[in-house]
């Protein structure tokens, strides 16, 4: 389940934008029946989640190591909640507007198959506010499908991440990236290394994900994502485990023209850039089938890479602190 945003980690690191879990494939899923298939087209699961006046905060968070491998007839339920306010107007961001974004994500993971198989599913409640009026948008995101499975001691995920979410709304800030879909299907890819075992009181992570459009509309394409993640976990006891989780993340610039056929909406110059985010949290387990965590993101330096017509670099995108709470549960 893990996406931007999925993560517990040790130095630096971080990622820009839009989001959201984390899945798993190998090669041997390819010679297998329907879940394998699935698994292959399933692209992992970044426990995403967007926000973002200009520009998109992306959450990243990481509890793959509170969550084993799904049992046969089993399920794994993982509700996360993410607040995240932008409400700052200048400090090199843009003034036109701010925001406040309340998203729940919801991902189930199960067995199919013999192969980890999970289904996520964000809920977006995103208030914006300009100089003159005040507006909201609340909606269904894009469900994202994917596997995961491990593959020479190393973690493979892959997952898909379809059009569902409503990406036609009227709002009060027209801009694509504020809709709750993209109306994209991307695909997910990413590769994990655990160090120690899930007895040591100290494991450590290293994750390269990326993400990619690959069936979009005329006029709006998000822009590929590649995100490199290191962090590490330390139990304080067996009920109570700490995490400090660190990322890069290299977003693309957007394929905008959607002001070609809507003169409300302007073209895109803050989709483009590099973040480094720190994200520290902790997981206590009331018993061997239900946990809660609180994890604590904060964007430490982000570097805009868009141009203006001018040549000009356009103002960084401007990201904020997340709040993630969230209960895991196995039945």
């Amino acid at each position: 389940m893990s996406v931007c945003v999925r993560t517990s980690f040790a130095t630096l690191f971080t990622h820009t934008k839009n989001y959201k879990n984390i899945m798993i494939i190998s090669s041997s899923v390819a010679r297998s029946t329907p879940a394998a298939i699935l698994g292959l087209l399933a692209l992992g699961v970044f426990t995403t989640a967007q926000a973002c006046p200009c520009g998109c905060v992306k959450v990243c968070v990481d509890n793959l190591a509170e969550r084993p491998t799904a049992q046969a007839g089993a399920y794994t339920l993982d509700l996360r909640y993410d607040y995240i306010n932008q409400d700052e107007r200048n400090d090199g961001a843009h003034a036109h507007f701010t925001a406040v974004h309340r998203n729940i994500l919801a991902t189930i993971e199960t067995q199919l198959l013999g192969h980890n198989v999970s289904i996520s599913l964000p809920r977006i409640d995103r208030s914006t506010e300009t100089a003159t009026g005040k507006g909201k948008v609340v909606g269904l995101g894009d469900i994202t499908i994917a596997t995961r499975l491990a593959w020479e001691g190393y973690t493979v995920s892959a997952g898909l991440k379809l059009p569902t979410g409503t990406h036609d709304l009227t709002m009060l800030v027209p801009r694509r990236y504020l809709q709750p879909g993209t109306g994209s299907t991307d695909v997910l890819l990413g590769i994990r290394k655990d160090f120690g075992l899930a007895t040591d009181s100290l494991t450590e992570f290293l994750q390269v994900q990326g993400q990619a459009s690959v069936n979009s509309d005329a006029y709006f394409r998000p822009g590929t994502l590649l995100s490199l993640t290191a962090g590490l976990r330390y139990k304080l006891s067996e009920l109570l485990a700490v995490s400090l989780q660190g990322t890069l993340l290299r977003q693309y610039r957007d394929k905008n023209i959607q002001g070609t056929v809507d003169a409300t909406y302007a073209e895109d110059l803050e989709s483009a850039g590099l973040q480094q985010i720190l994200t520290a949290g902790f997981t206590y387990k009331f018993n061997p089938s239900s946990s809660a965590y609180l994890f604590y993101s904060e964007p430490v330096k982000t570097t805009n890479y868009a141009t203006k017509s001018t040549g000009a670099l356009v103002n960084p995108v401007h990201a904020t602190a997340i709040w993630s709470f969230g209960l895991m549960h196995t039945f």
